[in-house]
C-alpha cells in the first residue's frame, strides 16, 4: 500500500497511533494480561513493521506541493543541527538515564543527573526532533513534510508520553529526578537546577561528531 500521498499518510498515522495509544491508556491492561516481555516483543514487531510501511510509502509517494525552498543557509543550519543530533544520539546509548527502558531504578543514582541528561533527560528524542527540523529546513515538499514531520512529532510527544509513564511508575523518586532536570534541552542548566559535567560529556561530543561525519559522507548513498 504505497505509491501516493494518502499511502503515506495512512502509514504515517498507524505509525504515529502504535506509539500514542498504547502508551496513552492501554499499555498497563496488556502488560498484565500478556507479560512485560510479550507486550514489548509484539510492540517492537508492530513498531518495526510500520515504520518500514511509512519508509516505503515515502520513497514511493509523489513529492506533492513544495511550500518552501531556503538556500544554503538552511543547508549550514542543518548540519549544525545534525552534528548536535548525533552527540545527543550517541550519548543516549552511553548514559545512564532513567527515561530509557530498563533504567527506570537509576532514577535515584546522582551520576544519572549528570552529563547529557543534565541538558535533557530525553537525548534520544531530541535527537530525532532536531534529525527531523534538519531534514524539513531542506525539504518544503508535502512527502517531507508529512515524513519528517510525523517522525519530529511523535519524538516530542515521546518526551512527554515518556515523562508521564515515569511519573506514574515512580511517584516521588521520579518528582525528585524531573526537579533536577529538564525535558527541553539546556533549560535546567539555564535555571540553575542541573550542572553540566565537561568529563561525562567530551568524549561522548567527538563520537557524535564521528557518527555525524559517516552518515555525511554515506548521505548521498
Amino acid at each position: 500500500m504505497t505509491g501516493s500521498l494518502w499511502a503515506l499518510v495512512t502509514a504515517t498515522a498507524v505509525f504515529l497511533a502504535i506509539h500514542i495509544i498504547p502508551s496513552s491508556f492501554m499499555r498497563s491492561a496488556l502488560v498484565a494480561r500478556v507479560g512485560t516481555g510479550a507486550y514489548l516483543g509484539g510492540f517492537s514487531l508492530l513498531s518495526a513493521g510500520a515504520m518500514i510501511w511509512m519508509i516505503f510509502a515515502y520513497l514511493d509517494a509523489p513529492d506533492g506541493p513544495i511550500f518552501w525552498q531556503f538556500e544554503n543557509s538552511a543547508r549550514y543550519t542543518a548540519i549544525g543541527l545534525m552534528i548536535v543530533a548525533s552527540v545527543l544520539f550517541v550519548s543516549a546509548y552511553t548514559s545512564r538515564n532513567p527515561t530509557a527502558i530498563g533504567n527506570e531504578k537509576k532514577v535515584t543514582d546522582p551520576a544519572a543527573r549528570g552529563g547529557i541528561v543534565a541538558i535533557t533527560r530525553h537525548p534520544l528524542m531530541w535527537s530525532f526532533v532536531l534529525w527531523a527540523i534538519a531534514h524539513l529546513l531542506n525539504n518544503g515538499d508535502l512527502r517531507s513534510i508529512i515524513f519528517f514531520g510525523g517522525f519530529g512529532l511523535l519524538a516530542f510527544l515521546g518526551t512527554i508520553m515518556i515523562d508521564k509513564k515515569r511519573a506514574a511508575d515512580l511517584g516521588e523518586k521520579w518528582t525528585e529526578f524531573k526537579n533536577s532536570t529538564s525535558n527541553i534541552p539546556f533549560l535546567a542548566v539555564f535555571q540553575g537546577r542541573a550542572k553540566l559535567s565537561i568529563s561525562q560529556l567530551w568524549w561522548r561530543v567527538i563520537a557524535g561528531f564521528v557518527l555525524f561525519m559517516a552518515f555525511f559522507h554515506l548521505h548521498a548513498w
